[in-house]
């Protein structure tokens, strides 16, 4: 520390003595462009552009290695350093660097000023060290710059004063730009107050949402976002205000030197981003590869890495349960507890809804906890020990199917690993009475989740093949494609000498071409029976018949359930909710269809014909109108 300081010392002795008749910010800004590049090596060495050059920076200085603290390298590597010799240009050549000053006064004090307090109160509150103190120089130079900067003279005008009279009496109505500047700026106001509140913790949901959906980092126990959010909300807010006084009524002079500062304290905040998109750009020059996973990291399921502070593990390959049951989806991570804090980690589960598309399912940060959309009250973290992200999901519904991506994120490090979550259950063609290849992608996802069902995936297709499936007819699957599994080759299904195995269309386009649809059911929280009647019965009074035994008209997802899953064998024909007849059959015999089991499908028949019995649904617990089995209304003669 002591070497640093008498650095900067003799180096400002040798530029300022030789120059005692010039301005004296010549001296500081040359001093101050020398340390600019300082934090341009620190930055590129804490990436590993370059190594070694000065490790004690680090040692002393611990926090320079957060986001915040590489970004600020960065700015004040790049923008500080393009201004400190702007100025040094302009004070030998003897001219005006008032504007430029002015943007300088505002960048650093506020730069320095949320890099201060933040170390203060933040995590690394209890490691300041004595080159701490280095810092405050850098904070004091600016506001003792400041009077002198503003002292100087200001640039003439460009227009007649008779102009700016004329301007100055116009209406806010009649300055289009301005009356767009004072909209703009009460947006402003409003989102600025509203991300105050959120690093203040307001309990209001909208605070949580927006916390954990769009800037997590603002709770970072670093503090420095929470600094800077506070600054924002306690300086910025009120000159927001000033300027729309200033623009409601014209004349303000003060509005465009303070414009330039407040300019300056606002900008390095909107070039956080670049603290990912920097080295990124830098390894796709250097023809590196980058994981294009969510664009920003590698996916794994079981990962012994040793290079990153984060590391996760995921149980490979699939969890299976049923629908309305409980599943837990197993996640680890490993990191350096002596160097963090566990409240700093942040857990994400998201779901994949398709390669580039993720949905959020539940999130939490230290004692903070949120699930999202359908997960609500059904998802919890398991919590067995340290370092356990497991997610339980309570009642499992259909729409769980699918890949969980378990997201850990520390600081600057994160890492992520996959679990698949699987159903058991049934897969069934299905096309509704407007015959077979009527249905685009989006009707057959409504056909099957009318029948209670989803589009069946690829695997789940693949499954059902290898447990002998054979079905002549295409049909939708959830990912976009078009296939059909066959067991018995023939020619009316791709001719004969063609192989066993699921044929597969394609992806095809989802609004213009039409087949039918590949659907998949799991377990009911109920059951499906056969309801006894004296006669016969049209589709209408069928559906009465099972109202008033307290149930509803089976759907086609129902049936196939309770064949599979609860073994239902009935060699009777009856209807089911979308005005087909079908029956099940578990072990084939004469006069039942044929000698394979399965769902005999008697098409859709015109549902006036007193010809057939009904399957009706009763979800458990509910109470029955009538004794179960036996109904109790109109009595018609046999």
């Amino acid at each position: 520390m002591s070497t640093g300081f008498a650095v900067l010392v003799l180096l400002f002795a040798t530029i300022y003595l030789p120059s005692r008749s010039r301005d004296p910010l010549f001296s500081v800004f040359m001093v101050l462009s020398f340390t600019s590049g300082i934090s341009a090596i620190f930055a590129l060495e804490h990436d590993g552009y370059i190594s070694d050059f000065i490790g004690f920076y680090m040692r002393e200085e611990p926090y320079l290695t957060t986001a915040y603290g590489i970004m600020m390298c960065y700015w004040d590597a790049v923008v500080h350093y393009a201004l400190y010799l702007a100025m040094i240009v302009a004070i030998s050549e003897r001219k005006s660097y008032r504007n430029i000053g002015l943007y300088w006064v505002g960048s650093l004090t506020t730069n320095l000023m949320v890099f201060m307090l933040g170390n203060l109160m933040g995590k690394y509150g209890s490691e300041i060290r004595p080159s701490f103190l280095l810092n405050a120089p850098f904070l004091i130079v600016p506001i003792w710059a400041a009077p002198r900067i503003f002292a100087q003279p200001k640039d003439l005008p460009l227009v007649t004063a008779d102009k700016v009279t004329s301007e100055q009496k116009k209406t806010l109505l009649q300055r289009p730009l301005d009356l767009g500047l004072v909209v703009y700026l009460l947006f402003a106001v409003a989102f600025t107050l509203f991300r105050g509140l959120v690093v203040l913790e307001c309990p209001a949901n909208a605070c949580f949402d927006y916390l954990y959906q769009h800037e997590p980092y603002l709770r970072d126990p670093v503090a420095y976002p929470k600094i800077q959010m506070l600054v924002y909300l306690f300086y910025t807010l009120p000159y927001y205000c000033l300027c729309i006084y200033g623009l409601l009524r014209p004349g303000s002079t003060w509005m465009p030197d303070w414009a330039l500062v407040f300019a300056g304290a606002i900008a390095q905040m909107f070039l956080h981003p670049l603290r990912v998109f920097i080295p990124m750009a830098l390894l796709m020059l250097s023809g590196r590869e980058v994981s294009t996973q969510k664009g920003r990291k590698k996916v794994i399921h079981v990962s012994e890495d040793d290079s990153g502070a984060v590391v996760v593990q995921t149980a490979p390959g699939k969890v299976v349960t049923h629908r309305g049951g409980t599943i837990i989806l197993p996640c680890r991570f490993h990191y350096d507890a002596s160097a963090h804090d566990a409240d700093e980690i942040r857990l994400k589960w998201t779901k994949v809804v398709d390669p580039l598309s993720f949905k959020d399912v539940f999130v939490a940060m230290g004692q903070e906890r949120r699930a999202f959309g359908s997960y609500r009250g059904r998802t919890a973290l398991q919590a067995d020990g340290a370092g356990d992200a497991s997610l339980v999901i309570r009642n499992v519904t259909l729409q769980d199917y699918g890949r969980y991506e378990c997201e850990v994120t520390n600081e600057l490090e994160d890492d992520a690993g996959m679990v698949k979550l699987d159903l058991e259950g049934v897969i069934f063609p299905y096309h509704p009475r407007l015959g077979r290849y009527s249905l685009n992608y989006h009707d057959a996802q409504k056909a099957c989740l009318e029948q209670d069902g989803i589009l069946a995936s690829y695997d789940q297709l693949h499954e059902a093949w290898l447990d002998g499936m054979d079905w002549c007819n295409a049909g939708w699957l959830e990912d976009g494609s078009v296939q059909y599994p066959i067991s018995k080759p023939r020619d009316e299904c791709g001719r004969k000498e063609t192989a066993i195995g699921v044929r597969n269309y394609g992806y095809r386009h989802k609004e213009a071409e039409r087949y039918d649809a590949f659907c998949f059911t799991s377990n009911l929280n109920g059951k499906v029976y056969f309801l006894k009647t004296y006669r016969k019965l049209s589709f209408p009074e069928a559906a009465q018949a099972c109202q008033g035994n307290g149930a509803s008209v089976a759907k086609v997802g129902q049936l196939y359930a309770a064949w599979k899953i609860q073994l239902l064998d009935r060699c009777e024909a009856g209807w089911v909710s979308d005005g087909s007849v079908r029956y099940p059959i578990v072990n084939p015999r004469a006069r039942c269809g044929g000698p394979e089991p399965g769902v005999r499908n008697l098409g859709f028949p015109d549902k006036k014909f007193k010809l057939f019995g009904v399957y009706c649904y009763q979800e458990a617990g509910r109470a029955s109108a009538a004794k179960k089995g036996a109904w109790k209304g109109k009595p018609w003669r046999a």
